[in-house]
Parts: C-alpha cells; structure tokens; sequence
C-alpha cells in the first residue's frame, strides 16, 4: 500500500493506482489518490508527499479533482 497525503484536508491518502501520460516534455508518470475523507486527486506523482508525518500535509498543486 502506497500511503501519501492529502492536498486538502492533510489527511492520510491511499494511491489507487498510477499511469504514465505523454506530455511535450516526455512521460510523467500521474497517480489518482483517495483519502479518508473520501477526497479524490488525480495528479502527477512528484506532487506526492509521504504520509506519516503528523502534523505535516503536503500542499500540492492539483491538476485536477474528481469527486466520488
């Protein structure tokens, strides 16, 4: 299980899976995350941060929200 945080809310999030999407410079590899509040992302991977850290969400930049 791969556990980051959430852009949001700092919550724990689980990646629920990652893809490579082609871009002009190159392939960057995109996962989609979902956190306990029920909060979903779908963002490049180098947004991620490791969860863990209590007290320290990361605050990416998203590239896109789908809510479920």
């Amino acid at each position: 299980m791969d556990l980051t945080s959430c852009p949001e809310c700092g919550a724990v999030a689980e990646v629920q899976w990652r893809h490579v999407l082609e871009s002009t410079d190159g392939p960057v590899e995109h996962a989609q995350i979902r956190c306990t509040s029920q909060h979903w992302f779908f963002l490049p991977v180098s947004y991620l941060s490791r969860a863990g850290i209590p007290g320290r969400p990361g605050r990416p930049s998203v590239v896109s929200r789908c809510q479920g």
